[in-house]
């Protein structure tokens, strides 16, 4: 079989390379996406589709009988129209079969593609995903391995995991104290997850858990933080001032953790913001979680991610997922930050709807179930 690798923008362009140079007879035995460097010293990314195709190359020679070196194959074991031999003959077809196969598996991955876009994922993510779903099950053809919903979900959660990352939530075995601030615009539910995640972290694993308020601009939130504390039994501080806080911080030097409410203001707002900038340096956080709305558009998600970088974010919780139908701004968030989830606010219930982020949460919005259940259809439809 003669076998060559071909290189495009897209997989019609590819088609169409090797339709030209091998014909239509020609095979494709493997895709996948790569990327190349299009700039000096490779400053500049670009994704393109490789794709690996093969014509057979009929034999046509007939073994000689009066040679006792070379075997003379059974009479039924030799096409005598083509040259070819039966096995032969059946690797041919099996590659074709094959091909097929995955024809039809790329038909559907089109369909997977236009759902994502219609759940308003990003299209470079969607093509990402698609690619990779691609690689997992063209692999498992190619490798004659069993096809099932369960193993190629679990493929998928493993790649889907080193494009949109979850960190899980505080490590409570950790000796050394925490300081955990959260920090976001102001209307995200910063006190009430500050509560959710004392909680969890005073009631249900035995942590030591001081509470700081440095939102000076509302005193109200104070009070609803203090509320809280009074409820679940624990200290709170209010910080005026980045001295302030230190002082908080220092008074409770024998707490585990130190969970700190930060104010809540646009990102807009430069004095605010500088001011928010001044408590961190005194605060000194192990961790920085920046706090959004799951039902925030994408583009004002960028903008606040733009402005909170400064902070040295560590991770991000979306909150308010109770208040939408869909994961896109978590999905394409993730993927655009970077930063790991830390955790989900899926309610206002303290401290019960505050989940640690789960890939299988993302992966099921993703790839849903309908669809890789359509998927697998047609992999298993006539050829």
């Amino acid at each position: 079989m003669r076998i060559k690798t071909y290189e495009a923008d897209t997989i019609q362009d590819a088609m169409d390379q090797i339709k030209q140079d091998l014909g239509p007879n020609a095979l494709i035995l493997n895709t996948r996406q790569v990327t190349k460097s299009v700039k000096w010293f490779g400053l500049a990314k670009k994704h393109i589709i490789e794709v690996v195709a093969g014509i057979a190359n009929p034999k046509k020679t007939v073994p000689d009988p009066s040679s006792a070196l070379v075997p003379v194959p059974a009479p039924d074991a030799l096409d005598t129209q083509s040259g070819e031999t039966v096995s032969e003959r059946s690797a041919v077809e099996g590659k074709t079969v094959e091909a097929i196969a995955l024809r039809n598996i790329r038909s559907a991955l089109d369909d997977v593609y236009q759902r994502q876009i219609e759940r308003g994922i990003n299209k470079e993510l969607s093509q990402r995903l698609v690619y990779l779903l691609d690689d997992i099950i063209s692999n498992a053809v190619s490798h004659n391995r069993k096809l099932e919903t369960k193993t190629i979900r679990q493929d998928f959660n493993d790649r889907l995991s080193q494009v949109i990352q979850v960190s899980g939530g505080v490590d409570f075995s950790v000796e050394e104290q925490q300081i955990i601030s959260l920090v976001g615009p102001t209307g995200v539910g910063k006190t009430t997850t500050v509560a959710k995640l004392a909680a969890v972290s005073s009631v249900l694993n035995y942590k030591k858990v001081g509470l700081i308020s440095i939102d000076a601009y509302r005193i109200a939130a104070y009070d609803q933080l203090k509320t809280y504390a009074e409820i679940i039994g624990l200290p709170v501080e209010l910080a005026l001032s980045p001295q302030g806080a230190r002082d908080a911080i220092d008074k409770f030097a024998d707490q585990d953790i130190i969970i700190v409410d930060s104010v809540g203001r646009s990102p807009n707002h430069q004095v605010h913001m500088a001011e928010l900038h001044g408590y961190m340096q005194v605060i000194r956080p192990t961790e920085v979680h920046l706090t959004v709305s799951a039902s925030v558009k994408f583009e004002d998600l960028v903008r606040i991610v733009d402005r909170y970088r400064t902070l040295d974010v560590s991770r991000i919780i979306f909150t308010k997922l109770d208040e939408t139908v869909t994961l896109d701004t978590v999905v394409n968030g993730a993927y655009y930050t970077k930063y790991p989830i830390s955790y989900l606010g899926v309610g206002q219930t303290v401290p019960d709807d505050l989940e640690v982020a789960d890939i299988e949460r993302i992966s099921n919005f993703l790839l849903a179930k309908q669809d890789l259940d359509r998927v697998l259809e047609r992999l298993n439809e006539p050829i």
